[in-house]
């Protein structure tokens, strides 16, 4: 039973870890609740014998951490969050067709070596063809065919 604390410090260890990779900042209080378990069954002689209260104290202190220091950590770890206007680093870039884009339907662009759905407002758009992205609405680019001299054709905001 000399192994005991030792479990409960892998596992509070790996709890801690596995929050990186699972949303919503609850798991770490489950962590931190087995590393104090496993410290106390270093401290107190007796407790490592009886599984049942490792148990209770895991739960009890797990919960207590979260209800009351959830709150005040989430400010700390918090991220920035970034909206997506349209107007980014994808406006006025050019990409290539490599699905076509027909009235009403969307074709594939590959830009940057990515592929993405595209939509033109009122031209087929052919494989091959050169076209420069307007706007970026979520993951769908609004492009427009781009003429030999590099300028798109037709501007669908203006009037002509």
């Amino acid at each position: 039973m000399d192994f005991i604390p030792l479990v409960w410090l892998i596992a509070g260890l790996l709890l801690l870890g596995a929050e990186m990779f699972i949303p919503g900042f609850v798991i770490f209080f489950f962590g931190a609740g087995a590393l104090l378990v496993s410290l106390l069954t270093w401290l107190i002689p007796g407790l490592k014998e009886n599984l049942l209260l490792q148990f209770i104290i895991w739960l009890v202190s797990s919960g207590l951490t979260l209800g009351f220091f959830r709150k005040f950590f989430s400010k700390i770890f918090r991220g920035k969050e970034q909206r997506d206007t349209g107007e980014d680093e994808f406006v006025c870039k050019q990409a290539t067709v490599i699905e076509p884009i027909e009235n009403n339907k969307a074709g594939r662009v590959s830009f940057e070596g990515t592929s993405w759905k595209a939509i033109a407002y009122d031209e087929n758009i052919r494989v091959g063809d050169t076209v420069e992205i307007l706007k970026k609405d979520n993951l769908t680019l609004i492009v427009t065919r781009v003429g030999g001299n590099g300028e798109p054709e037709k501007l669908p905001y203006k009037e002509e």
